[in-house]
Order: structure tokens, then sequence, then C-alpha cells
């Protein structure tokens, strides 16, 4: 059961956040951001799925909802400006002062790349960050015009076209996934959150932030806390992360600290997939020197470092 608190951050304003497990005396506690037209609710599947259940034994979850995304939340004031990306980690950062044990960072999609920009401009605070679905570079041109778009839609309230483009976002074409018929559940009730208890408004102000994100691929070389990259094979941002990737290992000064995994015939990683992000996060944390004593997952199941899931599945062929 989640506990909400609330942190007012100089960056971001008040943030509304879910606590699962307590903050106090936690031996290590895992940092979420969740994606665009979500919010901590996003994460409860995989929390709650019993293939993380030796992770939630031993640390607490500190779930981060971004200004004005959490459930039923009321219009920001009119002259509240929406925090930029580098704005939002350094909120993030400012939540986390309080924390005095290892802290993993787990984010998605937008939260992912804020996720990465706090790595970069606090990495005392880390012992690790998990990115999934992480875009690093700026939004391309029709990216652009086509999120423009959505966000000028948005502000008359959530309407088929923002629904799609939100849909498409998280979880790309989920159809041709071997799982495609546990995900549609998911997307169903993605799709009744968004219509019901999501703020469409607020939604477009994180848009707009992400549309105007700055290039984070360039700045890799101050990498010093250990990167673990995933992505669904089948994923809409698959080829950012391997761009992002790509990009980092030519500049990081160490690539030993740079993990990467690929989940085949997968769009989205943290619905499609609990069971396998599970094990690769404890594998990681494990390597970051957390989660001491928790029985290592099945080697079937998940990759080494550096290389695809396709890779480890095939050795049980």
């Amino acid at each position: 059961m989640a506990t909400r608190v609330q942190f007012t951050t100089k960056s971001a304003g008040t943030l509304n956040c879910d606590v699962v497990g307590t903050l106090d005396g936690a031996s290590t506690v895992v940092v979420t951001v969740h994606d665009l037209g979500c919010n901590s609710t996003s994460w409860t599947h995989f929390v709650q799925h019993p293939s993380t259940a030796e992770i939630t034994k031993r640390v607490a979850w500190l779930h981060i909802n971004l200004p004005g995304q959490e459930e039923n939340a009321e219009n920001l004031p009119q002259d509240f400006k929406y925090p930029s990306m580098d704005e939002l980690a350094e909120a993030v950062a400012e939540v986390c002062e309080g924390i005095h044990c290892p802290v993993i960072g787990l984010g998605e999609g937008a939260g992912a790349n804020i996720l990465a920009r706090w790595a970069l401009s606090a990495p005392k605070q880390l012992h690790g960050v998990v990115l999934i679905h992480c875009t690093s570079t700026t939004a391309g041109y029709l990216e652009s015009l086509k999120d423009k778009a959505i966000n000028w839609k948005l502000m008359g309230g959530m309407n088929p076209t923002a629904e799609n483009y939100l849909i498409m976002h998280r979880f790309g074409d989920f159809t041709h996934a071997n799982n495609a018929e546990q995900v549609k559940a998911v997307v169903e009730e993605f799709h009744q959150q968004l219509n019901n208890q999501m703020n469409s408004a607020n939604i477009s102000g994180y848009i707009y932030s992400f549309v105007h994100r700055t290039n984070i691929a360039e700045k890799m070389a101050a990498l010093s806390v250990p990167l673990l990259l995933i992505t669904g094979a089948k994923a809409n941002h698959n080829h950012t992360v391997h761009t992002f990737y790509n990009a980092t290992l030519k500049l990081v000064p160490d690539r030993k600290k740079v993990e990467f995994i690929e989940i085949p015939d997968i769009a989205n990683v943290v619905e499609g997939a609990p069971e396998k992000l599970a094990e690769s996060m404890q594998f990681f944390m494990q390597g970051c020197g957390v989660l001491g004593g928790a029985p290592m997952p099945h080697l079937s199941q998940v990759s080494k470092p550096g290389t695809t899931m396709t890779a480890m599945d095939k050795s049980d062929m």
C-alpha cells in the first residue's frame, strides 16, 4: 500500500509522491519517474509482480508524480510555468536530498530522460540508474510539429487524437508483440485512466517540456554512475535507445559502467515483460552493491551486461 507524501521543491513546486515501504531506515530506495500521460500508478503492476518480490523485500519505492500528473489533479495555476526537463531533474534531486542510503533511479520514456539528467547533474546521490526507452537527442522537426499539435488539442480536453498519440508513445505497435493480448488489457486500462483520472491540460505541460528537451547524448562524457539502458525490440523508441547507447559508448570514460538490454518481441517493457525487467534490475542493482542476500535470478531469463536478452534466451534452446 502506497503512502502519499508531499515534497516542496524550488525547481518544480510541490510534488505529490507515493512511497511503498518506509524511507526512514531503508537500506535502499528506488526512485521512479513516469512517462507522458502517466503517473505513479504506472509502476503498480511492476512493483506488485511476483518477480519483483526479492527487490521489494529489500527496498523502499519512491514514486515521483511530476507537477499536475497525479490522479484527479486540479488544473495547475495559470501563472505556473511548467518546468523544463532540466528543472524537473533538479526537482528530483531536491526530493532525494534527505535520503541517506543507496539510491537507484528507474525511469520510463520522458521520465527516463529526466533521470539521465539527474545522473549527470547529481551523481553523488545515485548508486545507479535504469532507463527504459530513453530518448537522448532533441525533438526532430516532424516530432516537434506532431507534439505541438497534440499539445494544442489537449488544452481543450482529452480527445481521440491525443489519446492515440499517448498510447503509441508508451506502447508502440504492441499488436505484433508476442504478448499482445496481455498488453491490450493494460492499454484499455491506460485509456480509461487518460479519460477519467488524468488532467489533460496538465499533461500538455509535460509534453511541452519533453518536446523542448535539450540534447543529453553529447554530455555523456560526464557520466560517472552505472547505467542500464533497456528497450523492447518492438518499442516505438527502440531506435532512439540504440542511438543513445552508441553515443554514450563513444563518450563515457568507463564503458564497463554502461549496460544495454533489448527484450525481443516486446513493445512496452514495464507492462509486457515485468519478469525480465525485474531480473535485469536485480542483476544490475547487485552489481551496484545493493540487494545483498537476494537470490540470483535465473540466467536463462536475463541477459548478461552489454548483450541483448535474446542471447541468453537462446542458451535454453
